[in-house]
């Protein structure tokens, strides 16, 4: 019989859900204390040497990554994607940066030569970095933002090998 009452957290490696009181994943055997002490200063070093795959993005803040430091860069430099350079979310943050800058340059061009359809061509790009900015202030402020974090899979062995 199901319990529609039923309290579960998610692993953050294969998105089963487990019981909340869960010590590991039923599915993948993911335990659950190793990402909670997580390092995401050594997953951001992970990232940058191609070894993404002994990283995990969890919806939790790790110890060295301060949740009042994210939403400051996210509510002020967000929209250029400086909180995730601070987080790690590289992809993420270059596609907000190269949205942020190309569309100052597009706004001085259309202010300097005033041309008003120049600005036509940032309308999409613009808009999406504006959603995913806005999403991730509100997914920082109830702890939802994926957070990329170093968990050692295996025994004892050393991440940076």
């Amino acid at each position: 019989m199901r319990r529609s009452n039923y309290k579960a957290k998610r692993c953050p490696r294969c998105g089963t859900k487990n019981h909340y009181t869960s010590f590991k994943c039923a599915e993948c055997g993911l335990i659950f204390s190793r990402v909670e002490n997580g390092s995401n200063k050594l997953a951001k070093g992970l990232i940058l040497s191609g070894k993404s795959n002994e990283v995990v993005k969890a919806p939790m803040f790790p110890k060295d990554v301060s949740k009042k430091t994210f939403l400051f860069l996210c509510g002020f430099l967000g929209f250029f994607g400086a909180h995730n350079f601070y987080v790690g979310r590289y992809v993420k943050a270059v596609f907000q940066i190269i949205v942020g800058l190309g569309t100052l340059i597009l706004t001085v061009l259309s202010s300097a030569i005033n041309i008003e359809y120049i600005m036509s061509f940032a309308f999409l790009p613009v808009s999406i970095d504006g959603i995913m900015w806005f999403f991730d202030f509100c997914d920082g402020i109830f702890n939802k933002y994926k957070i990329p974090v170093a968990v050692d899979f295996t025994d004892g062995k050393n991440l940076m090998k």
